[in-house]
């Protein structure tokens, strides 16, 4: 009984498994219809690596490969690998040059794909010319040149030597060659030529060539040419030795030869002109010349002061450019200016006359451009019988002494010393030994230093004794008296 009673039940739920069953089935052939007939599927063949290759001739052709991507209108659009075989057709051949495809295609039911891949070959790699060595004999100067041989070969056309272009100028065979992609190759082989023409030497400033003694002899320079070997102005051998500091006429011959021994020779002849002495004028009466030496310094303006005021002229052997406004003052004021040096360094100005020069003609520039007076006055440091040079170069007061005065400059030295340089340190000093030297001559050139106070202070007594005993004060000229000492180096 109880089991007729849960028949029915039973039957009732079989019933429901199999309708939700069929309607299972019938959603899923429902999705089988959107995925695969709505959803429309495309299949691409994709190469790997680039769409073009360049493939040297002779090299051997690699294939990257292709891969498939399957993708769907609505679904998988990003795409799917089917992992489906690829078939490729290559027609490329390393051995030919020019344009070869590489097709790749591929099938997936009734979906057909392809795609393809350009591969070319090229040469670009240029012939090679080889020159066979010439035979000594054969390059003798002056022998006709008879051509050694060559070859030409290329990497795809083989031997290419009847290519070749030769061409043959004086001095020089060009060889040059295409092979059939257009590569080019040179080549060049050197040969002798009948060279008798000499090479050609010029002398800047020309033949002759003249310069006051004193100027630091340096020559004016020279170039050589040659029709074959070109500049050869290195080559050129100088001989001759100017004596700068003497005057008189110095050949100096230059001398030149070419890769074949062909000679030029040439001379020229450096003059070095001496300035004309200049003859010694002994003013009248009793005169002093006052000379200042180092200056200017900080005493010299209350010195021109002093000197304005009693209306004296004096000579100034100036030092160096720092004190400009001063050099100026003293040509304005009617004063003499010389030359004294540009440093006071014995060692350097006296270690050589060519330093000795340069130093000269340096403060001789420096008085030129800040006062526009070219001075040829001068006075040497010591004077021009000091013993300190002979610590640097004997015998080079001698040299000097007789080279400024050819060189047109005009040296002084004095008769009278001040010893402000010495053992005189106060005004009083100064002024008695001053005053002394004034009572032995006629004619006196006095020795100061500006750079002393107590020396500037001793000059107005100087001068007040000088001029009530009716001395005169003169400023030095070129003509002056000298007062020249013995030279003792």
């Amino acid at each position: 009984m109880e089991e007729n009673l849960f028949q029915p039940i039973r039957k009732r739920r079989i019933w429901r498994w199999v309708i939700a069953l069929l309607l299972l089935a019938a959603a899923a052939a429902a999705a089988w219809v959107v995925v695969f007939r709505v959803n429309q599927f495309s299949l691409t063949v994709v190469p790997a690596g680039p769409s073009e290759v360049i493939l040297e001739y002779g090299e051997t052709y690699t294939d990257p490969g292709a891969g498939a991507v399957l993708r769907g209108s609505l679904f998988w659009r990003e795409g799917l690998d089917p992992r489906i075989p690829i078939h490729v057709e290559a027609d490329v051949e390393d051995g030919r040059l020019g344009k070869h495809t590489v097709t790749y295609s591929a099938q997936l039911r009734s979906l057909r794909a392809s795609a393809s891949r350009l591969v070319r070959v090229v040469d670009t790699q240029c012939p090679v010319i080889t020159l066979t060595p010439d035979d000594p004999e054969n390059l003798l100067p002056g022998k006709l040149y008879e051509e050694a041989g060559y070859t030409a070969t290329d990497n795809f056309d083989g031997d290419i030597t009847d290519r070749v272009v030769r061409v043959e100028t004086e001095g020089l065979v060009t060889y040059s060659v295409l092979d059939s992609s257009g590569n080019p190759a040179y080549a060049e082989r050197k040969i002798p030529v009948v060279d008798r023409t000499p090479p050609v030497i010029t002398l800047n400033g020309g033949a002759d060539y003249s310069f006051l003694l004193g100027s630091c002899f340096d020559d004016p320079g020279y170039s050589a040419e040659d029709n074959m070997d070109g500049d050869l102005t290195d080559a050129v051998e100088v001989t001759g030795v100017v004596d700068w500091l003497t005057p008189g006429t110095y050949p100096v011959t230059y001398t030149v030869r070419d890769a074949v021994g062909n000679e030029s020779i040439v001379t020229r002849n450096f003059t070095v002109r001496g300035a004309p002495r200049q003859d010694t004028v002994t003013p009248n009466g009793q005169v002093i010349y006052l000379t200042f030496d180092d200056g200017p310094g900080p005493y010299t303006h209350a010195l021109l002061r002093v000197l304005k005021k009693y209306g004296v002229k004096a000579t100034f052997f100036v030092v160096g450019d720092e004190n400009p406004e001063l050099l100026r003052e003293i040509v304005d004021d009617g004063h003499s200016i010389g030359i004294h040096t540009t440093c006071h360094d014995y060692q350097k100005i006296y270690s050589d006359p060519q330093d000795y020069f340069r130093d000269l003609y340096a403060m001789q520039d420096i008085i030129r451009r800040e006062t526009g007076v070219e001075t040829w006055l001068m006075r040497f440091p010591g004077g021009s019988s000091n013993t300190v040079s002979r610590r640097f170069s004997k015998g080079i007061m001698s040299t000097l002494t007789r080279a400024v005065e050819d060189a047109g400059f005009r040296y002084f030295d004095w008769n009278v010393d001040s010893d402000d340089a010495g053992s005189a340190r106060t005004a009083k000093q100064v002024r008695e030994n001053v005053i002394e030297g004034l009572k032995n001559h006629r004619v006196s050139v006095v020795l100061q230093h500006d750079i002393h106070d107590y020396s500037v202070d001793a000059v107005e007594d100087i001068i007040l004794w000088a001029q009530d005993r009716g001395y005169q004060f003169l400023p030095l000229e070129s003509d002056s008296p000298t007062a020249h000492h013995s030279v003792n180096n």
